[in-house]
C-alpha cells in the first residue's frame, strides 16, 4: 500500500473551486455533505485505469488489470494533484483528510479491445 501525505503540500484552494463545493458547478452536481465515495478515471502514457476514494478510509482504490502500464511511482505521481485538491475540498466541509492510502486492485476484468 501507498502513502500520500498531502500536509506535505500547503496551500489554500482557489476560490473558483467554491462553484463545485456549492454545486453551482456542474450542472447536476450534488452536495458533498454525505459524499461517502468520489469516482474518478486517470489517462497515463495512453492507459485508462479508474480510481474509487472511500472518504470514511481515507483509501484511493486503483482499480487497473494491466500492472504493467503503470508502475507504483507513475500513479503516485498522477494521483499527486488529486491528493492535493481533495483534502481541501474536504476541509471546506468539516472533513479532514490527512493522508490518503493507495491500494492497487488488479482482479477486475482487463479490457480486451483498444
Amino acid at each position: 500500500m501507498l502513502e500520500l501525505d498531502a500536509t506535505d503540500h500547503p496551500m489554500e484552494l482557489p476560490e473558483r473551486f467554491d462553484s463545485y463545493l456549492e454545486c453551482d458547478f456542474p450542472k447536476y452536481s450534488q452536495k458533498w455533505e454525505g459524499c461517502t465515495h468520489l469516482y474518478f478515471l486517470v489517462c497515463s502514457c495512453s492507459h485508462w485505469y479508474a480510481v474509487e476514494v472511500d472518504i470514511a478510509k481515507s483509501t484511493m482504490f486503483i482499480y487497473d488489470p494491466d500492472r504493467s502500464c503503470s508502475t507504483n511511482d507513475q500513479i503516485r505521481t498522477d494521483l499527486k494533484p488529486m491528493t492535493t485538491i481533495l483534502p481541501m475540498l474536504m476541509m471546506k466541509i468539516n472533513i479532514v483528510i490527512d493522508a490518503l492510502a493507495i491500494e492497487r486492485i488488479t482482479t477486475t476484468s482487463k479490457q480486451s479491445n483498444s
